[in-house]
C-alpha cells in the first residue's frame, strides 16, 4: 500500500473516534436534561404529608397501651386530601374531596410510573406496595403531586 493510502486510513480512523466521542452525552448534560424535565409538573401543587400515625405520641392516647398495626398517612394541599393506610400487602386510599374525573399514578425513583384506578368515592388501592420512595401525582380537576413517600 502507497504512503498516501495510510495517511487516508488513519484520517480516517481519527475521523470515526472523534465522531462516536461526539455521540456520547457527557453525564453532567444528562443529569441537565433528567433536571430540566421535572420542572414540566411545577403548577402542580404539593399535598404534604400531615399526619402519619407512627409519629403519634403514645402517652396522649389514653388506655391504649400499644401502637396500631396499620399505619395511617394524611398528605393535604391547599384544594385536596390524600388519605393512605398502609396495609401488609397494599396501600388504601381516598381522594378528599372525591373526583370522578381524577386519574392518578405513583411514580418511582427510577422514572417509571404505573396508573391506579379511582372509582367514583374517590377510593383507591395500590398493591404491591412499592418498595423505596414513591409519589402520587393526581390529575383531574385538581392536579396535585405528593412528596417522595417512604413507607
Amino acid at each position: 500500500m502507497s504512503e498516501p493510502w495510510r495517511a487516508e486510513e488513519s484520517w480516517l480512523a481519527e475521523l470515526r473516534e472523534a465522531l462516536d466521542e461526539a455521540r456520547q452525552v457527557p453525564p453532567n448534560v444528562i443529569a441537565a436534561g433528567h433536571a430540566a424535565f421535572t420542572w414540566r409538573t411545577i403548577d402542580m401543587e404539593l399535598a404534604q404529608l400531615t399526619y402519619d400515625s407512627r409519629m403519634e405520641d403514645l402517652s396522649l392516647s389514653g388506655t391504649r397501651a400499644q401502637e396500631a398495626v396499620l399505619r395511617a398517612l394524611t398528605l393535604a394541599s391547599a384544594s385536596l386530601t390524600i388519605e393512605l393506610e398502609i396495609e401488609p400487602s397494599a396501600l388504601l386510599g381516598q381522594l378528599i374531596p372525591a373526583d370522578d374525573s381524577a386519574s392518578l399514578a405513583v411514580g418511582l425513583t427510577d422514572g417509571t410510573s404505573f396508573a391506579v384506578d379511582v372509582d367514583q368515592l374517590g377510593c383507591f388501592t395500590i398493591a404491591p406496595i412499592p418498595q423505596g420512595a414513591f409519589r402520587l401525582r393526581v390529575t383531574g380537576r385538581k392536579s396535585v403531586t405528593t412528596d417522595w413517600i417512604t413507607v
